[in-house]
C-alpha cells in the first residue's frame, strides 16, 4: 500500500505541473514553429511524435503529432506516453550516479564485490570489469545468447548462472574488458541489476523515490506503474505498415527486487511523456536539478558528459561519457550536444541538450523511417538542426520566468524490504511461445529481429578531455 501510495502522490504532482507553458512570443509564431515541425516528421513518415523545448534550463514548448492509436484514430496528446528504447540507458545512469556519488558504488571497483556472484569475461578471467565499462560499452559483455533469450522470447536465466554456468562465454565478446568499445544493451540492462542488489527496492520504486518524484516526473519501466489511465501509443513500423509493440496490453507487475532476473529493464523498457523526459535531460546538461528540485551533484552530472577516453578503468577511446552521446556538429552545426538515442520496433526517440546555453530538444516517436547515418538517426538529424536553426538559436526565442532556488540534495538511498501487505511473487513458470494476439484494427508482427536495435559505431567525437579526479569519478 506505502508504494501505491507514492506513486499516486509522484502522479497527482505531476498533474498538478501540467505539461509546459508555452513562451512563445504570439499564438501565430507557435504555429510557424508547429509547422516546421510538423514538416520534418511528415517527410519521414512519422506515425506519432511528442516533442519538447529546452531553452536557459526550462521546459518552454511542447509540440505534437499523429496518433498514438492507429486503429482507434487517437492523437498523441502532451499527456501520451512512449516507450522510449535505449534513451532508457542514459535516465537510468542517474540512478546509478546516485549510488556513486553516495559511495555505495564506485566507478573503477569489481563490479563482483557488489553482487553475490562473479562477473569476469571467460576469455580474460583476471581482469575486473568496473561500473564504468558497463557505462561506456567497455565491458565487453555481449547482447547473445542469453540476452537475447530474455529479450527475444521471455526466457530469462538468473545471472548467477549467465555469469558463472556453462555457456558464460556465449555472453561475451573475445576482447579483454576496458580496451574495445562494442555496444551493448546487456551493460544496459545491468544498471538496473545494480540499483536492486544495493539498495533492495525493485527498479521502477527506487527511480520513482530518487529520480522521477522529485521532479514531478510520472515515468515507469512497467504498465501498472503508470498511472491507470494512462494513454501510451503503441509502436509502428512505418515500413512494413504494422504494430510492434502494445505496452496498454502489458500487465506484468514488478513489486519485488529479483536482480538475479531484472537484466532486461533499464536497457530500454521507460516509458514517459516528452515533457517528463526533458525535466531530467535538464538535469543532465545543467547541475543535477530541475526548477528547484536536485536529484544529484553538479560534479556528478559533469562526470557523465566528460569523454571516456582513456579513464580511470577505460583504456581505450570509448568516445562516450557515462552512458551518455557527446555529438560535435553531428546533430545541429557548431554545437556539441550531450544525451542519447533510442531506436527499437521500428521508432526513434531522442534528447539531447547543449549545457553551454541550457538549451535541448526532446523527439519521441511511436513509427517513423528509422534510418541512420554515423548512427544518428537521420529523423533526430533534420528535427533538431531544424528547430535549432528555425528559432531556438535566437536568445530570445521565449519569454521564461525566473526559475525556483535550488534545494541541497535530499537523503542518500537506504534500503527497503519488501512490505507485509504485498503479494507474495510467484515462482516463475516455465517459459512457453505466446501466441500472436488477435487482430483488433492494427495488423501484429514480432518485433524480435529489431528489438533495442542499435548502431555498433563509436565514432561520435574525437574530442578529449582530462581524466575526472579520483576520489568518487
Amino acid at each position: 500500500m506505502k508504494r501505491i501510495i507514492a506513486f499516486l502522490m509522484a502522479f497527482l504532482l505531476f498533474a498538478a505541473q501540467g505539461a509546459a507553458e508555452c513562451a512563445c512570443p504570439d499564438a501565430e509564431e507557435h504555429a510557424r514553429r508547429q509547422a516546421i515541425v510538423d514538416r520534418v516528421l511528415a517527410g519521414y513518415e512519422t506515425m506519432g511524435a511528442s516533442v519538447a523545448v529546452i531553452s536557459h534550463g526550462q521546459v518552454v514548448d511542447t509540440f505534437v503529432y499523429g496518433r498514438a492509436n492507429r486503429a482507434d484514430n487517437m492523437p498523441v496528446t502532451e499527456e501520451t506516453y512512449f516507450k522510449i528504447a535505449s534513451v532508457t540507458k542514459m535516465i537510468s545512469a542517474l540512478g546509478v550516479m546516485r549510488l556513486v556519488e553516495n559511495h555505495t558504488m564506485e566507478l573503477d571497483a569489481d563490479i563482483s564485490d557488489y553482487l553475490p556472484y562473479t562477473v569476469r569475461n571467460p576469455y580474460y578471467p583476471d581482469t575486473p570489469i568496473t561500473l564504468r565499462q558497463i557505462m561506456t560499452h567497455t565491458a565487453t559483455l555481449a547482447d547473445g545468447y542469453h540476452y537475447k533469450e530474455a529479450t527475444d522470447y521471455g526466457r530469462i536465466t538468473p545471472l548467477s548462472i549467465v555469469f558463472e554456468g556453462n555457456y558464460r562465454k556465449q555472453n561475451f565478446i573475445a576482447k579483454q574488458p576496458g580496451t574495445v568499445s562494442d555496444y551493448s544493451n546487456f551493460g544496459g540492462g545491468m544498471l538496473g541489476v545494480f540499483m536492486e542488489e544495493l539498495s533492495g527496492m525493485p527498479v521502477d520504486e527506487y527511480m520513482q523515490t530518487y529520480i522521477f518524484q522529485p521532479l514531478g516526473v510520472t515515468a515507469a519501466y512497467h504498465t501498472p506503474n503508470l498511472p491507470a489511465d494512462a494513454q501510451i501509443a503503441r509502436i509502428y513500423n512505418t515500413e512494413t505498415t504494422g504494430m510492434t509493440l502494445d505496452m496498454m496490453a502489458s500487465d506484468e507487475t514488478h513489486w519485488f527486487a529479483e536482480p538475479e532476473l531484472d537484466y532486461v529493464h533499464t536497457a530500454g523498457g521507460l516509458m514517459c511523456t516528452a515533457e517528463g523526459l526533458a525535466r531530467l535531460l535538464i538535469c543532465i546538461i545543467g547541475d543535477g536539478t530541475y526548477n528547484g528540485a536536485r536529484i544529484l551533484r553538479p560534479e556528478t552530472v559533469e562526470a557523465m558528459r566528460t569523454m571516456q577516453n582513456n579513464v580511470g578503468s577505460v583504456a581505450c577511446d570509448s568516445n562516450r561519457g557515462l552512458n551518455m552521446n557527446i555529438l560535435t556538429d553531428e546533430l545541429v552545426p557548431g554545437r556539441t550536444m550531450y544525451g542519447h538515442q533510442g531506436k527499437a520496433y521500428g521508432m526513434i526517440a531522442a534528447a539531447y541538450g547543449d549545457p553551454t546555453d541550457q538549451t535541448g530538444v526532446v523527439m519521441i516517436t511511436n513509427g517513423c523511417n528509422a534510418s541512420t547515418f554515423n548512427s544518428v538517426a537521420r529523423i533526430a538529424r533534420a528535427l533538431l538542426s531544424a528547430i535549432y536553426e528555425g528559432w531556438l538559436d535566437e536568445p530570445q526565442a521565449y519569454r521564461l520566468a525566473q526559475p525556483a532556488p535550488t534545494p541541497e540534495l535530499g537523503p542518500a538511498p537506504t534500503a527497503a524490504p519488501p512490505l507485509p501487505s504485498e503479494p507474495v511473487p510467484a515462482s516463475t513458470p516455465a517459459p512457453t511461445e505466446e501466441p500472436l494476439p488477435e487482430f483488433e484494427g492494427d495488423l501484429i508482427i514480432r518485433p524480435a529481429d529489431w528489438l533495442f536495435e542499435e548502431d555498433n559505431s563509436s565514432e561520435w567525437t574525437e574530442s578529449e578531455t582530462d581524466e575526472l579526479p579520483a576520489a568518487v569519478f
